[in-house]
């Protein structure tokens, strides 16, 4: 007998239900870019950063009951002009897949931009390692005018348009699924 994709919007479905019942409380999460820095290499600009994601109980529910979570770094360079809105130069994103394996009992970490996989035992060591953003190619030092005075900043936030149709809903009504961080802002050097 083969099966259908329809066992995760029964799943989504059933979340849902739980989470509107009276008494269920949810514990929110926060995500918060602690610190970011760029460099020049080889012609172009790299951004370190450290990160610090928490995951609210219903992400962690949902993950845990086979849904994949995209966290989303985004990274924008700016231009500065003196009697105008500063110009966006570029903006870039870092996409990232947090999936929880049931049967392997453990968290996958896909890195869909840099083509790169890791497995963890743990949601805290799986987090850790998100939280460690190393030598990202932001832009190409060449399309930066060195005369200019330029700015960078960065965010993280989890993708809620990768979430299957019912927890959109719920992400849209609730906020539980609404995790993002504020912009951080720092001149390269």
């Amino acid at each position: 007998m083969k099966r259908s994709g329809g066992w995760r919007a029964t799943l989504a479905l059933g979340l849902l239900f739980m989470l509107m019942l009276p008494g269920v409380s949810a514990a929110g999460g926060r995500f918060e870019v602690i610190s970011a820095s760029s460099r020049l290499d080889n012609n172009y600009w790299l951004v370190d950063a450290r990160l610090d994601l928490l995951l609210s109980d219903e992400a962690i529910e949902a993950l845990e009951n086979g849904v994949t979570l995209r966290i989303q770094l985004q990274y924008e360079v700016h231009r500065v002009r003196r009697f105008w809105v500063d110009e966006t130069v570029s903006d870039k994103n870092q996409n990232i897949e947090l999936q929880y394996l049931s049967l392997g009992q453990r968290y996958v970490v896909r890195d869909l931009t840099r083509d790169k996989q890791s497995s963890y035992a743990t949601l805290y060591s799986a987090l850790r390692s998100l939280s460690q953003i190393k030598d990202f190619y932001l832009i190409k030092a060449s399309k930066l005018d060195p005369e200019q005075s330029y700015w960078m900043s960065m965010r993280v936030v989890l993708d809620q348009e990768e979430l299957p149709g019912p927890l959109q809903m719920l992400a849209f009504w609730q906020g539980d699924f609404s995790l993002e961080s504020e912009w951080y802002k720092w001149i390269p050097r």
